[in-house]
């Protein structure tokens, strides 16, 4: 018996062997039948494990007739001449897939992506055929990765809680959520609860909805709830759970369906975080799991963020008290290197750098000068030319301003810019002799900034020259001796009106 012969032998077999309806009901994927009038006439057996029905339940109804409801991915109900099944038996061509909602009465929605063909013998249509295969799990995965993947992009760029909790709310929305909102308890006698943030269909929010007091109807719901005994709470069906009551009519006529919420602490506040579905049943117990997982990571992103506050507040009054050292000993220096450091960050924001470095690039505006503590009043404000020695010393505040900043373990690039902000792309600056990329690109913003406001003020050895004269010095000079993309960015900055404040009084208030 050859190869061949031997493998038509066995499909025989097991075909022969094979009903048709154990075929089908092996299959993991949905499988029903409708005859040429539309009935439904059979459905597999994991068909009807999505669909929530017995066969019996199922068979001899039509499309128009079926004993759950349908809905598309806005939330809105599918009309039956839209399923794939109708389209399919009217036009007698197969459908792609489409993705739809089945809801059951106490069940969980099953998301499925339903595809139809035609049944077709001799060449004529005797029925149709759809699959459905379930979306559910993949669905809640793929929202709950990708909303992770942004909530923590978030929490790493954060500068303010209240920004960060009201990004997030917009983050939960932006993923397919009907409502997001962060509500606080406050600690009074109407133990009444304030929404601190929301996003989606804030409409539906109004002041007064929720407290936190047993007593009251208004503290018996899912918010209210969750913040007095900091469990989380979900109602599935906002149209006929009891404990809904109060919120039910609102709810149904901003098209809410499901609700989550999970104790969150703030600070020490009790708060809560409630998250809206469109459907109702949308909060299986998987999708409850991973939101919890969820609101933890936020809970301690936000006790991060608080330290992280702490330690830039700390930072700020640190590089506040150097400045104002450095600038005490020389009238001239107090408002050039409050001004500096606000060019600088400025052109930094227009270079497309982020906020953050954008901020440490003023802060090292603030700081560039420091090292001139070392150098005597007398040379630092004398009206005439400095003799050689004199300028040699004034040149060593890069270098001494470098070792206090180092010393400080103040962050990067601070204390790279107090030594390298005297450098020049061709190498003729100072203390080094760096060229190019050797000098660091903060150091090169701060180079133009410097250069800009020292020659548009006053100093005592000669009167300000003005800012047409301060730019072009850095035209002239960019590609050589200045960044070319740094000059360009200033140019840019003062031509959509930036202005340098010449009142030194009004920075340091």
């Amino acid at each position: 018996m050859t190869f061949v012969s031997k493998w038509l032998q066995d499909e025989i077999e097991i075909t022969s062997s094979l009903h048709p309806r154990e075929f089908l009901d092996s299959l993991d994927v949905g499988i029903s039948i409708q005859n040429a009038d539309g009935v439904l006439v059979s459905c597999n057996q994991y068909g009807q494990e999505l669909l929530g029905h017995t066969k019996d339940q199922i068979v001899g109804r039509t499309l128009d007739d079926l004993p759950w409801e349908v809905e598309g991915e806005d939330g809105s109900p599918v009309p039956p001449e839209l399923l794939p099944g109708m389209k399919a038996r009217k036009s007698g061509a197969s459908q792609p897939a489409m993705t739809i909602a089945i809801k059951n009465p106490e069940i969980p929605v099953r998301w499925l992506s339903l595809s139809a063909y035609p049944i077709l013998v001799d060449g004529k249509q005797i029925g149709t055929l759809s699959s459905f295969v379930d979306l559910t799990d993949q669905r809640e995965q793929l929202q709950s990765l990708e909303l992770m993947k942004v909530v923590n992009r978030l929490l790493l760029q954060a500068l303010d809680e209240q920004e960060f909790l009201q990004d997030t709310c917009n983050a939960f929305v932006e993923s397919g959520y009907a409502l997001a909102k962060i509500d606080v308890a406050e600690d009074n006698e109407e133990m009444s609860v304030r929404t601190l943030c929301a996003a989606g269909a804030v409409g539906y929010l109004y002041p007064g909805m929720t407290s936190w007091s047993e007593a009251s109807p208004h503290g018996r719901g899912p918010s209210g709830t969750a913040v007095r005994t900091r469990s989380t709470q979900v109602v599935n069906s906002l149209a006929t759970e009891a404990a809904f009551a109060p919120w039910r009519e609102r709810a149904i006529s901003f098209n809410l369906g499901s609700v989550i919420s999970i104790p969150l602490d703030l600070g020490g506040s009790r708060a809560v975080f409630s998250v809206y579905e469109m459907h109702a049943y949308e909060f299986s117990e998987s999708k409850v799991q991973m939101l919890e997982v969820m609101i933890s990571d936020i809970e301690f992103g936000i006790g991060h963020l608080e330290a992280v506050v702490k330690t830039r507040n700390a930072l700020a009054g640190t590089i506040s008290a150097l400045s104002r050292m450095t600038a005490s000993r020389d009238p001239y220096t107090a408002g050039h290197l409050v001004r500096v450091g606000s060019l600088a960050e400025a052109i930094a924001r227009q270079l497309g750098l982020d906020p953050e470095m954008a901020t440490l690039i003023r802060q090292s505006g603030e700081l560039h000068d420091i090292g001139k503590i070392a150098i005597p009043a007398e040379i630092l404000s004398r009206p005439g030319r400095l003799s050689e020695l004199e300028f040699d010393m004034v040149k060593r505040h890069t270098v001494v301003g470098g070792d206090i900043l180092s010393n400080a373990s103040l962050p990067w690039p601070i204390a790279e810019v107090a030594v390298q902000h005297h450098e020049r792309l061709d190498g003729s600056g100072y203390p080094q002799g760096l060229r190019g990329n050797a000098i660091a690109l903060p150091a090169r913003i701060i180079a133009v900034a410097d250069v800009v406001e020292a020659m548009t003020q006053h100093r005592p050895y000669r009167a300000g020259l003005g800012i047409d004269a301060a730019l072009a010095e850095v035209t002239n000079g960019a590609g050589s001796r200045y960044d070319a993309d740094v000059v360009a960015a200033c140019l840019k900055v003062f031509e959509d009106g930036y202005v340098l404040d010449s009142d030194p009084s009004s920075t340091w208030g």
